[in-house]
């Protein structure tokens, strides 16, 4: 992984003289993140390519942050709603207000998620401002990747 990062900082030839675009595309469980459109990187790798922009760098360490709070409800209310499923499939009552419970961390989850994607769009949209063009706006990519005898449909929207 830290390989990655260092060819990708390579690649991009110095950030700060030379800047790049990033652009945001939202997928069906969460964003992928690209290198003037043709390098994927983590959210990791474009923390470190923020780094040098003062202002979009922390609004986007609040972003990861909300992240990982609608990473944590979110599998904390899965395993809430868990509990009584099991109890009940080996036959035993189940208690229903954990489930009840659950459902309102995933939707608590579900509401950090949204706020994540809005907080990392606008770091973008901060860093992305001295480019002529903003395109950090999310939009569909598709994309048709073909493997041996079968072939996929990758839509990133």
């Amino acid at each position: 992984m830290k390989w990655n990062l260092l060819i990708v900082l390579l690649w991009v030839g110095g950030t700060v003289t030379a800047q790049k675009k990033i652009t945001m595309y939202k997928t069906f469980g969460g964003v992928i993140y690209m290198l003037s459109d043709s390098l994927e990187i983590s959210p990791k790798q474009t923390a470190s390519i923020l780094f040098t922009h003062p202002q979009a760098y922390p609004e986007f360490k609040k972003a990861r942050r909300w992240s990982t709070a609608s990473a944590l409800t979110g599998f904390t209310g899965a395993a809430m709603v868990a509990i009584p499923l099991a109890t009940l499939a080996f036959g035993e009552r189940a208690d229903w207000g954990y489930a009840l419970g659950g459902s309102a961390l995933i939707a608590i989850g579900l509401v950090c998620n949204q706020v994540y994607k809005a907080r990392a769009l606008y770091a973008i949209d901060l860093y992305n401002a001295d480019l002529p063009q903003k395109t950090s706006r999310i939009r569909i990519h598709p994309r048709l990747q073909f493997y041996g005898t079968s072939a996929r449909l990758i839509i990133k929207f």
